[in-house]
């Protein structure tokens, strides 16, 4: 049994933990992912991160999303960032999280969810993850993050 809801401030370590230990971070993507979480806790105002976690019974926190609208569409959302625990990969938890962040995005007029990543070998299972899920890629920018490093971008319809 698991639930999902909006970061707390008490995440943030944990976010930050479970992000690292995917190990398909650089360090400086992992302080990237922070920052956004910085901004949402500092400012729950805010409307242009959407940031949650997926929990189990127990109150660990196995996955975290966060997405946002692209604020130069009419109704085109960016899931910058998924992660599941190291530990639970491949037991339905990213699965899930995407499904609700499905929901969520056509909760609030979204149509299209835009993904992006690396071609690196490294990211593999995420890719394979993405097309297992429904995405398409629609762009390969080559040498994007580096040589021999293209930027992938999926795209995912939402009906």
């Amino acid at each position: 049994m698991s639930s999902i809801r909006p970061i707390e401030p008490g995440d943030r370590a944990t976010i930050r933990a479970l992000i690292e230990g995917t190990r398909a971070f650089k360090p400086h993507e992992v302080d990237v992912a922070m920052e956004l979480v910085d901004a949402y806790l500092s400012r729950p105002d805010q409307k242009d991160y959407h940031p949650f976690v997926l929990v189990e019974k127990d109150g660990t926190v196995v996955s975290y999303a966060c997405f946002g609208k692209n604020e130069m569409t009419a109704a085109t959302f960016d899931l910058y960032w998924l992660a599941t625990r190291a530990d639970r990969m491949g037991k339905g938890y990213g699965r899930g999280i995407v499904a609700f962040v499905e929901d969520e995005v056509r909760r609030l007029g979204g149509r299209l969810l835009v993904i992006e990543t690396s071609s690196k070998e490294s990211y593999g299972d995420t890719r394979a993850f993405y097309e297992k899920i429904g995405c398409t890629l629609a762009a390969q920018l080559p040498n994007y993050y580096d040589e021999g490093d293209d930027k992938l971008i999926y795209l995912k319809p939402l009906a």
